[in-house]
């Protein structure tokens, strides 16, 4: 069988080199010789198809890429690109500049905070000073009343020592009251009665003073910094307002 193959395999190669022998001439069998003639029809076909596939096969690997793969490959490209290193520069300098920018907005902004709370705080801390003074000080000026209206009284004998000792104590008082800020209303006979400084505690009937104004000074009155803007009256000046006379009008 093996011999068979083999003879069989030559005549076949030669007659594709165009040799074609007698399959009697060699002594091969009939179904051997039908065999042959039908391979020899196909094996032609069978290498020019293997023939054209190699062919094929290598122009396509010759051939160069085509504009789609081209513009394909673009982008990729485009995209693993470094950027220059100016760019990233500017881009991290762009980036500190603006949040330079957004931290200066901040801090003015708490500064601005910062100013208006302390002079939010520093008004409320003025405003507790002068109320706790001006608190401490009309107790004072109680005491004080009791010491002038002591001394406002005459004495004579063994009461005269203690009625200057009074007196004295009386005007180291002022004189503390005048060192913190706290001083008498200057009020004048005739001067237009004025409620906020003024107390009405009477009337007086007097044709040589205006109508409404200050006839009598009952008691004297105390005011703290009356040279600050916003003055505290300690004690209204008691007086008696007249009552007959032009009238002036109240300022």
């Amino acid at each position: 069988m093996k011999a068979l193959r083999q003879r069989v395999l030559r005549a076949v190669v030669a007659d594709v080199a165009g040799h074609r022998p007698s399959c009697a001439r060699r002594g091969l069998p009939h179904t051997a010789m039908v065999t042959l003639e039908r391979q020899s029809c196909l094996l032609p076909r069978r290498l020019f198809s293997s023939e054209t596939a190699k062919e094929d096969k290598a122009n396509n690997a010759e051939a160069p890429p085509s504009d789609k793969d081209e513009t394909a490959q673009e982008p990729a490209e485009e995209a693993e690109a470094p950027e220059a290193p100016s760019a990233v520069l500017e881009k991290e300098l762009a980036a500190l500049q603006e949040n330079v920018r957004a931290r200066k907005h901040e801090l003015l902004l708490s500064l601005a905070d910062f100013e208006n709370n302390k002079k939010r705080f520093s008004k409320e801390r003025e405003d507790r000073r002068k109320s706790s003074m001006a608190n401490f000080a009309t107790e004072m000026i109680k005491v004080y009343g009791q010491f002038d209206a002591f001394a406002a009284e005459k004495h004579t004998g063994a009461v005269q020592g203690l009625h200057q000792g009074v007196a004295l104590t009386r005007d180291l008082y002022k004189a503390s009251f005048e060192r913190f800020g706290v001083r008498n209303i200057q009020v004048e006979i005739g001067e237009p009665y004025v409620a906020a400084r003024h107390e009405n505690v009477g009337t007086v009937e007097s044709t040589k003073l205006p109508m409404n104004a200050v006839g009598e000074i009952v008691r004297p009155g105390w005011v703290l910094e009356p040279d600050s803007p916003k003055p505290v009256v300690l004690q209204k000046v008691e007086v008696h307002v007249s009552t007959q006379g032009p009238k002036v009008p109240a300022s």
